[in-house]
């Protein structure tokens, strides 16, 4: 028996961003300034945190969704399938149910970039995990200050241009290297691209792919939706 209750609210606690979702409305996005005290009340919260849990302390009737070996379909590849990121677990149940019955790579381009095969009976194959394009810019102490989305350029006449230039076609490279290993393995793959950067990295990616705006928050809905009493 499912959960009938009225009003379910969904959080995605990120490294650099929280986002909120409330009876399947739009989604909220908020930042260093976040207070709990401007959610809406719900029945029951569920959240996937890869960041602080106890900004949420004063909340009641809060889940803290964690990855599981199994999940409908899904079968985690990892041997303590806890370990697994809440987000990548999420993220891969929703486009599980979003592309049924297909060979998937979930790409999440978010603080992190993260790679994940799925195949079509379900079976995580494991994935990759590696920096995302803010933290690249930001990795270097000299750097720090400099973020930011930029035109890809060959050759910059500036050292900001050159290290945000740079650190993107890296980051631009990385993703299209990876979409060539993993098409040359699994070749009905089908891409889809999540998380913060997606937009932006969409433009420049050479495969065709499905962008999905918000697969964590997704697939919270699904778990949420699904969950026992």
């Amino acid at each position: 028996m499912v959960f009938h209750l009225h009003n379910i609210l969904l959080i995605d606690i990120g490294n650099t961003s929280i986002k909120w979702r409330f009876n399947d409305s739009n989604n909220h996005a908020l930042t260093s300034d976040f207070d709990v005290e401007l959610l809406p009340k719900a029945d029951k919260i569920f959240v996937s945190c890869v960041g602080d849990e106890s900004i949420l302390d004063s909340l009641n009737n809060v889940v803290f969704v964690r990855s599981q070996a199994t999940f409908d379909a899904f079968q985690s590849a990892y041997k303590d399938s806890k370990s697994l990121g809440i987000d990548r677990f999420l993220a891969i149940i929703a486009a599980q149910e979003k592309y049924p019955k297909q060979d998937l790579l979930v790409i999440d381009a978010g603080s992190a970039l993260t790679f994940d095969v799925v195949l079509a009976d379900g079976t995580h194959k494991g994935g990759l995990i590696m920096p995302g394009l803010k933290t690249l810019q930001t990795s270097f102490n000299k750097f720090s200050d400099m973020s930011g989305n930029t035109k890809l350029v060959q050759l910059a006449n500036n050292t900001q241009d050159a290290w945000l230039s740079g650190t993107t076609q890296m980051f631009i490279s990385s993703i299209n290297n990876q979409i060539d290993q993993f098409v040359e393995s699994f070749s009905d793959l089908r891409i889809v691209l999540t998380g913060g950067e997606a937009k932006f990295a969409s433009l420049y990616i050479k495969h065709l792919l499905n962008l999905e705006k918000d697969l964590v928050l997704d697939g919270l809905s699904i778990y949420a939706q699904t969950l026992e009493e």
